[in-house]
């Protein structure tokens, strides 16, 4: 039988859960993805917002309405040249009579490519089940709550406006190109118009998900070793106690209850 038992019900376990996504740090990552036809180089970062626990036996920790807010820096780009091909036109000469042979050169067009920085942030809410997970590491007890499986992501009713804000981000850019900018800003437009909503939650879909299949939510972090009363004197020595094991899973009695074992030796 073990020695200590500690239990938490619902209220309690929320509490813990909103002190403990307080204390978690924003996370951060960059790479690179495609939009359709377009390749983006992003840096988004992102921070858990809030959550509703519901406890159920045995060992799930479910996060109900699990909410993720989340910024992108986007730098948007296409390569002009796999719209357009390149082209050159050749030298024109003109006789002149007696003034001689007049030549325009050789005019080669190399489209460009063309970066477009967009910011834009939203939120995604999901119901995440976790697992309580205990570990010993460098001589401390840590418990925490491991999600289990990759939830659906339901994204915030502003991430269907991300197409939008590109387009408006990039048609004045394209307008600025030489000869052909009004047309490029039109077929740039109608392009992203066709990636629709389901392309958006594509391209962010891989990048966001990680940040919920990879969260461990810290629950408790203890030494093994520890005092428990101070040293009171010389003949009055400090008391310390050593937990030996430690266990956490989620029980029902008359509630479902997060419950944590140990078992202890001076």
């Amino acid at each position: 039988m073990s020695e200590i038992t500690a239990a938490l019900d619902e209220p309690a376990a929320n509490r813990l859960f909103a002190t403990a996504i307080a204390a978690l740090p924003r996370l951060n990552a960059s790479d690179s993805g495609s939009l359709g036809p377009f390749i983006a180089n992003y840096s988004v970062t992102a921070r858990v917002q809030s959550g509703l626990v519901d406890l159920i036996a045995p060992d799930t920790i479910r996060i109900a309405d699990f909410r993720l807010n989340w910024n992108i820096a986007l730098s948007f780009g296409f390569d002009l040249s796999s719209i357009l091909p390149d082209f050159t036109i050749p030298p024109i000469c003109f006789d002149l009579g007696p003034f001689g042979e007049f030549c325009i050169p050789e005019i080669g067009i190399n489209w460009p490519e063309i970066l477009i920085p967009v910011a834009f942030g939203d939120f995604l809410e999901a119901t995440a089940d976790f697992t309580p997970d205990v570990t010993l590491d460098g001589g401390r007890w840590h418990i925490t709550a491991v999600v289990r499986g990759v939830p659906e992501l339901r994204f915030g009713p502003k991430t269907a406006l991300l197409l939008q804000a590109i387009g408006l981000a990039a048609t004045p850019v394209l307008l600025a190109v030489p000869f052909l900018g009004p047309f490029l800003a039109i077929a740039v437009n109608a392009i992203m118009a066709t990636i629709g909503l389901a392309g958006v939650t594509g391209f962010l879909g891989p990048i966001l998900t990680p940040f919920v299949s990879g969260l461990q939510i810290p629950i408790y972090d203890q030494p093994q070793q520890f005092p428990v009363l101070p040293s009171q004197g010389p003949f009055d020595p400090k008391v310390e106690i050593r937990i030996d094991t430690l266990a956490a899973d989620v029980r029902t009695s008359d509630e479902d209850e997060l419950v944590l074992t140990a078992d202890i030796s001076p």
